[in-house]
């Protein structure tokens, strides 16, 4: 029977061919992920991807739906392949490059420099004791066997590698606990009511959607340029613990998101739902407006029967409290403002207030500390890497002192770093 040996699995695993492999067959899923419209309906992939002329000819919504590719990034094939190329960079530093940094870090004496290549230069023997110190000075590391003298700087450089492959691995974990712990909601919600989460549209398999909390639309408000357009829309938002007591306070407007914990709500819409009318008798009315888009437009209408035989029309174009009357033949009859008073006919009318609503999205997202934890450790790995890790050795004799170093980067700048060596030890 067949011993069961850890390491050589971890050496396959740490094949750089295998792992380019694996890294070349995630950015081909990502790539088709973006080409293939993701979490949308049967309906859309029915419509967008029929079995008619398939794309390629064999691409059609059947073998969309059945390979996931409709949710490529949650698909377990992809959690898969995320974790083998994890597993690869892990045995990577493990077998490769923990035993290369303590490599590195032994004293490497030699008896002559036949096999070593580097720069090579000769000082007197009595040169040895002031050579070592220049050698401390520009933060050499040294050590002394006998006649044989080692010195080293920039290991730092050398963990570079180990810290790139810690990031990936950061990054991939947490890209997926984010996919299978995270959730997205769209909610349209009218201006002082409170809401939960109700309304997903993107939902991880291991998601927990938190009841105890809610959120409420203290007022919402638009402002617009000089020339009537949109400028920008707010939405004043308070966070409620189960008992209605306010946890946090803050206005919101597009790219100022609310952040509590793991939340995050975006301002994204906003939409007028209903007018608030007081009639004649006092009575209040609230009518419902239909929104219209055109030429990129929006444009909110609604009738007001106030009897039989006389009808309003409400036209509505912004925030701004201007009003268009028409009568039931579709002629114009005149401007109103919010708070004016109007007398039609035999009716008077006083038009309160708007009845508007404010889009947010809300995401949830509990890998993102993860994930910019990774992108910092991968910027630092990147300004670690370029140190230069340069190695000296040294040779006494009776006469000389033989010196021959190398460095595996920036080899013209350690060339003058070691005849500068050179020139302050013969002063």
């Amino acid at each position: 029977m067949q011993k069961f040996y850890p390491d050589r699995i971890l050496k396959k695993l740490a094949n750089l061919q295998f792992a380019i492999i694996l890294l070349f067959l995630i950015c081909l899923i990502v790539a088709l992920g973006t080409f293939i419209e993701q979490d949308q309906t049967i309906n859309f992939y029915k419509l967008n991807y029929p079995t008619v002329n398939p794309i390629l000819k064999f691409i059609d919504w059947r073998i969309i739906l059945f390979l996931h590719l409709d949710r490529v990034y949650s698909s377990w094939w992809f959690f898969l392949i995320i974790f083998i190329f994890s597993l690869s960079l892990l045995s990577c530093t493990l077998t490769v490059q923990f035993p290369s940094l303590r490599r590195f870090k032994r004293w490497k004496f030699y008896n002559n420099f036949e096999n070593l290549d580097g720069i090579k230069s000769i000082l007197p023997a009595n040169a040895s004791n002031n050579f070592a110190y220049q050698l401390h000075l520009s933060k050499y590391h040294i050590f002394r066997q006998g006649k044989t003298s080692y010195a080293y700087s920039g290991l730092l450089g050398r963990v570079g590698p180990i810290v790139v492959h810690a990031s990936l691995i950061l990054l991939l974990f947490g890209t997926t606990i984010s996919s299978l712990q995270g959730f997205v909601a769209q909610e349209i919600v009218p201006r002082g009511e409170i809401f939960h989460i109700q309304n997903l549209v993107k939902v991880g398999s291991f998601s927990n959607i938190s009841q105890n909390l809610s959120w409420r639309v203290n007022d919402f408000w638009i402002t617009y340029t000089d020339t009537l357009k949109t400028n920008q829309f707010y939405s004043d938002l308070s966070i409620l613990d189960n008992l209605g007591n306010e946890l946090k306070r803050k206005t919101i407007f597009v790219n100022e998101p609310f952040i509590y914990k793991e939340f995050t709500l975006y301002q994204t819409d906003w939409d007028i739902v209903g007018l608030k009318v007081q009639q004649t008798n006092g009575s209040l009315v609230q009518l419902p407006l239909k929104k219209v888009l055109k030429n990129n437009k929006k444009f909110w209408f609604s009738t007001l029967n106030l009897d039989s035989n006389v009808t309003l029309s409400v036209l509505i174009n912004d925030l701004e409290g201007t009003m268009f009357l028409y009568d039931q033949n579709g002629t114009f009859l005149q401007r109103a403002h919010i708070g004016e008073k109007i007398n039609y006919q035999k009716f008077d009318l006083l038009f309160l207030d708007y009845l508007t609503s404010t889009g947010l999205q809300i995401k949830s997202d509990q890998g993102l500390i993860m994930v910019y934890l990774s992108f910092f450790f991968l910027i630092i790995s990147v300004y670690v890497s370029f140190i230069s890790y340069s190695q000296i050795w040294i040779l006494q004799d009776i006469d000389n002192l033989s010196l021959q170093g190398n460095s595996n980067r920036a080899v013209l700048l350690f060339q003058t770093e070691f005849r500068k060596l050179i020139r302050q030890t013969s002063k």
